[in-house]
């Protein structure tokens, strides 16, 4: 397939990656591209006609290569002869100049390719990386052994640490690239011209540019102390740093002493496999991988979205919400008009946006000219009239039912008969606002994460009314503008706030039977999370969760009974007025000398209080606060897959990662129940305390969570045989 794409320009071939596999949409190397692109080396290799070769994408492309395919891994069709190291050892024992031209993206595997050229070029856009740490294993086919050769140990340290992208430019200077095609010139063309004027260079010249061949720069102590202080900075191998540790164990091996270039590559391969092979964080990781390619697809049958996509954007409500929910939409190119009832605070709103364009700029996420371009594509308006020209509108305003429920009448008779109209709530029922317009079927919900503009989730949340086409559209302008788009149901919290209330409540029943704030709190970061639960409410506002119980009538002695309740959450709002980080108090103290104000310390106060109101309590250990507190979570979470508001257990793991600080390290909740700690386990126990604490509700076991310890099934599997039964 790949020799029928072959071109020659002049003397020189192009042998292009995955040509004629048109499934293979980003030029992954598995094991048909591999061993097509081998044969199309060595046969170009004994053609004496043939002076040069470029390597390049496919025309189907627009990526040099994506690197592995990494569903081989768990079957080690990585290694089915040629491997992917045959590959690369054969490339660079080619006695012509070889040239990767770069375009789009080369990574991992990709890269590694690259490195065995003895040249690489790029378009001016492209760019390079080695992120396997992100997966939980290392480069495996020489990347941590060619890169410190080729630009230096401090370069590859950070590179493949962080296993971050980087552009065309920033490779160029650390040596990476050898050139960048001009504008106006195809990364091919300028490939083929740079391998012709390297034809006539000498067969020693040649080996030399084999990154084999060289000596990694700079001594061995100064090395060994960029080595070591990587390390410090790394997080420890238990809180899920076992791959990155296992990189800088790999580039170490690079320069020392008296090993062979194949004693190298041995040292990388064995942790490289015995990452692979015994990780559990790298099977947690690469679940996360494509469970996020799960839980943002569309749905099975699902019609395309409209092409082309319109491009005109309302956002209602100027807050910090709305505004950045604007900014957004605006990075993405797409012509935002923000509205607000109050000139000053539209004012607020405007000024908000400028700021965080602001600080694109200053984090080197967008020049200055781009910043000013998306800005200038922002309008204002006080009046709903504003958005009668626009495609979707995002209302942002304050969670209050009939305020939404205004807008979206008011709406109705402003908005063009194909516009969607979108609602930005945590809480509140979809199908209730959206049902007071005449075609409800192009309503939908859009749970922003705040800070809008910083978090990567949105909870798309259809209702009974919500068309296919219109959540294939949200669907696809959610990943226009670079957002992790998850479809839900509709029901209170929908699928995150939902299982986050049994979660922060039984922390709170733990707190008044004797646990301190702190204590719940490490438990739960030392698993993993970025924060436990009281540091989350004292960010959130604890004084939010007050009025919510407030309107449901269980605040200040009005719960229902039998509802197993705790006050200490409404009186440390209502005695103590500690409602959070914004007050300078919650559950801990703030100083704004400290962290800006955000950083959480001991409160006195709150020990004090907490003695008073509770009495003498209980000792926990930390695996009865982390069961106490995520077992309830993880239970709402199968139920939730029972009700059919999500369809698949992915969806919530990817929720909880990108919108809960979850460690994607332990693959999300539902993995984290199914695949770390068994589900008999978390079923037993589950039914203890619901014995134990009188049928608390949230206690209750889910049929879902019974029927498959009953079975031995795991969730995954369950989701899969159901989705089968629907074909």
């Amino acid at each position: 397939m790949l020799g029928r794409a072959s071109k020659r320009l002049m003397s020189t071939r192009v042998l292009k990656i995955a040509q004629g596999i048109d499934k293979n949409r980003v030029n992954s190397l598995g094991y048909e591209t591999r061993k097509n692109l081998l044969n199309e080396i060595n046969a170009a290799n004994a053609d004496p006609s043939v002076k040069a070769i470029v390597i390049a994408g496919s025309d189907h492309s627009s990526a040099f290569s994506a690197g592995a395919d990494i569903t081989e891994f768990n079957a080690s069709g990585e290694f089915q002869s040629p491997s992917l190291h045959d590959l690369i050892e054969t490339l660079e024992s080619v006695q012509k100049p070889t040239v990767a031209a770069i375009k789009g993206v080369a990574l991992g595997g990709g890269l590694e390719l690259a490195l065995a050229c003895k040249y690489r070029v790029s378009d001016p856009r492209a760019k390079v990386g080695l992120p396997e740490v992100l997966l939980g294993i290392i480069p495996g086919a020489g990347g941590t052994q060619r890169l410190p050769r080729l630009s230096s140990v401090k370069f590859a340290l950070d590179t493949i640490t962080s296993g971050r992208m980087i552009k065309a430019k920033e490779a160029f200077d650390n040596n990476v690239l050898d050139g960048i095609a001009p504008d106006g010139q195809s990364v091919e063309e300028f490939a083929s011209s740079f391998a012709l004027s390297s034809a006539s260079n000498s067969a020693e010249d040649l080996a030399a540019r084999n990154l084999s061949t060289r000596s990694v720069s700079g001594d061995t102590s100064t090395n060994d102390a960029m080595c070591d202080a990587a390390k410090e900075k790394l997080p420890q191998p238990h809180m899920g740093g076992e791959a990155v540790h296992g990189a800088v164990d790999a580039i170490k091996a690079s320069y020392e002493s008296g090993k062979s270039f194949e004693e190298c590559i041995e040292t990388e391969m064995s942790i490289f496999m015995d990452l692979l092979a015994n990780s559990a964080q790298g099977r947690a990781r690469r679940h996360a991988f494509f469970a996020e390619r799960i839980a943002t697809g569309l749905p099975r049958g699902a019609p395309k979205p409209t092409s082309p996509l319109p491009n005109k954007v309302g956002v209602i409500g100027a807050g910090t919400m709305g505004a950045g929910i604007a900014t957004c939409f605006l990075r993405a190119g797409y012509d935002v008009t923000l509205v607000d009832v109050n000139a000053e605070g539209l004012a607020r709103g405007e000024k908000i946006v400028q700021v965080n364009l602001s600080q694109d700029v200053k984090r080197g996420r967008a020049t200055q000219e781009r910043a000013d371009k998306n800005l200038s594509m922002m309008k204002t308006d006080t009046s709903l009239t504003g958005l009668s020209e626009v495609d979707m509108v995002v209302e942002a305003v304050f969670e209050n039912m009939d305020l939404k429920k205004k807008i979206f009448k008011e709406l109705d008779g402003i908005v063009a008969p194909h516009t969607i109209l979108c609602t930005n709530t945590s809480t509140l029922d979809i199908d209730e606002i959206g049902g007071v317009v005449k075609d409800s079927s192009r309503t939908m919900g859009m749970h922003f994460f705040s800070p809008a503009n910083v978090m990567k989730l949105v909870e798309n949340v259809h209702s009974k009314h919500t068309s296919e086409q219109t959540i294939s559209d949200v669907t696809a302008h959610t990943k226009k503008i670079g957002k992790i788009g998850v479809l839900v149901g509709n029901c209170d919290g929908f699928v995150g706030n939902r299982m986050v209330a049994p979660y922060t409540g039984e922390a709170a029943f733990c707190v008044e039977e004797g646990a301190g704030v702190g204590d719940v709190d490490s438990a739960i970061v030392d698993l993993g999370c970025a924060i436990g639960p009281f540091t989350m409410g004292d960010i959130a506002g604890n004084d939010i969760g007050y009025l919510i119980r407030q309107e449901k009538g269980w605040a200040d002695g009005g719960a229902p009974a039998g509802l197993r309740y705790t006050d200490i959450p409404d009186n440390i709002v209502k005695d103590l007025g500690r409602i959070g980080q914004k007050a300078g108090k919650g559950w801990y103290d703030y100083d704004p000398k400290i962290g800006k104000g955000r950083v959480p310390m001991h409160s006195e106060e709150v020990e004090t209080w907490l003695e008073k109101a509770r009495g003498e309590g209980v000792l926990f250990e930390d695996k009865d606060l982390v069961e106490r507190s995520l077992f309830p979570l993880v239970n709402e979470g199968f139920k939730i897959l029972e009700e059919g508001i999500c369809a698949r257990p992915e969806h919530i793991d990817i929720i909880y990662i990108y919108g809960y600080g979850w460690p994607v390290w332990r693959g999300g909740p539902m993995y984290w129940a199914d695949k770390q700690v068994g589900l008999e386990h978390v079923l037993k126990t589950t039914e203890r305390y619901y014995e134990k604490y009188g049928g608390s509700e949230w206690w209750q076991p889910s049929q879902l969570l019974v029927d498959l310890v009953k079975e031995g099934k795991s969730v995954y599997k369950w989701a899969n045989d159901k989705s089968k039964s629907k074909l």
